[in-house]
């Protein structure tokens, strides 16, 4: 029988291995680890890449561009997006912050190759702002490609829900809680 936790007892044991990786992770592992993670249930990774200035710059383009950017030019400030949306807040400013920070010079490292017009997958990024009625604009900046020593030229196998599984299975560790846990 499955011992019972409450939701944040269980972040507490997720976020307990999420940091374990994270303090030994490279920045190419911590690329990989944002490409392949779950956007909506992991603010311990996309905090910790946003407030180092260590983070890789086209790392953090991936994390801009996955953020729906375009989205949040709709609105001309937090209010118009509070008054106007049931969108969360936390993801206008974490756009906001990252789009400053970028544009301040903040992430110095570039050593991934990164283009929001034509990623691994071929996928344009950068699309939707022209389909959306935008009323602020991307900075231009954050349109260039980052051109790096490294290009990650396709989905990581290796990695799941943004952890990975070789050398350590970290990915494993998450899913053994669900197995001697039930989340209530």
């Amino acid at each position: 029988m499955k011992k019972k936790i409450t939701t944040e007892e269980f972040e507490v044991l997720e976020n307990k291995i999420w940091l374990e990786f994270l303090e030994k992770a490279t920045p190419i592992e911590i690329h990989k680890s944002l490409i392949t993670s779950n956007f909506d249930g992991n603010s311990l990774l996309l905090n910790l890449i946003k407030n180092n200035p260590k983070t890789d710059k086209g790392t953090i383009l991936v994390a801009y561009w996955m953020s729906s950017p375009s989205y949040f030019k709709e609105f001309s400030n937090r209010e118009d997006l509070l008054e106007k949306s049931s969108f969360s807040i936390d993801g206008f400013d974490f756009v906001e912050e990252i789009e400053k920070k970028y544009c301040d010079g903040f992430y110095q490292c570039n050593e991934i190759t990164f283009d929001p017009k034509s990623d691994s997958e071929d996928y344009d990024w950068t699309s939707e702002y022209d389909e959306g009625v935008v009323v602020r604009k991307i900075p231009k900046i954050m349109f260039e490609k980052i051109n790096g020593k490294i290009e990650i030229k396709e989905y990581p196998k290796d990695f799941d829900n943004g952890l990975p599984m070789k050398p350590i299975d970290y990915a494993q560790k998450v899913y053994d809680i669900f197995e001697e846990y039930e989340v209530e």
